[in-house]
């Protein structure tokens, strides 16, 4: 991409902690991996209080609405840093819209089959792989491509 420039360790580390976010919003979804390899779930012990706050309602609003006025639209933040954290916010987004397709559309249909089962573990282990993938490039200073949502990310950071 032609905007890629050198980033410092700071920047390269902010970046990467940004993709914390849709691993803890992707909890939810290994619910079957879980049950058959508990210790998956102690992956998720130092996440804890991150996960607490995503849980709550108002700190899950709190914590988007802080991190999109404070980091992505807050120009005085270097432009990877906003970048990375909007891609993360974004990645959360489409969490959020496959839990409401889950939850209201595809159980009451399917029920908690097999079906369900390859579903949830699918975006579990997509969201992991796009989350680490980001982690790496982030802290190797170079930006995140996934398609259509580094796109989107980026003319909105562009924007501002």
């Amino acid at each position: 991409m032609s905007w890629q420039g050198s980033q410092t360790a700071a920047d390269r580390f902010f970046g990467s902690i940004a993709y914390l976010l849709p691993i803890a919003d992707v909890f939810f979804f290994g619910r079957f991996i879980f049950a058959q390899f508990p210790i998956f779930e102690q992956i998720y012990s130092p996440l804890a209080p991150l996960l607490a706050l995503n849980n709550d309602r108002i700190g899950g609003l709190l914590l988007f609405l802080g991190l999109y006025v404070g980091v992505v639209i807050n120009a005085k933040v270097n432009r990877f840093i906003r970048f990375n954290v909007l891609q993360a916010i974004l990645i959360g987004i489409l969490l959020s819209l496959c839990g409401l397709l889950l939850q209201y559309v595809l159980l009451p249909i399917i029920g908690l089959g097999a079906l369900t089962q390859v579903l949830m573990n699918t975006v579990f282990f997509g969201t992991w792989a796009m989350s680490v993938y980001g982690i790496v490039m982030s802290a190797l200073g170079k930006y995140t491509e996934i398609p259509q949502l580094s796109e989107t990310a980026q003319m909105q950071v562009d924007r501002y």
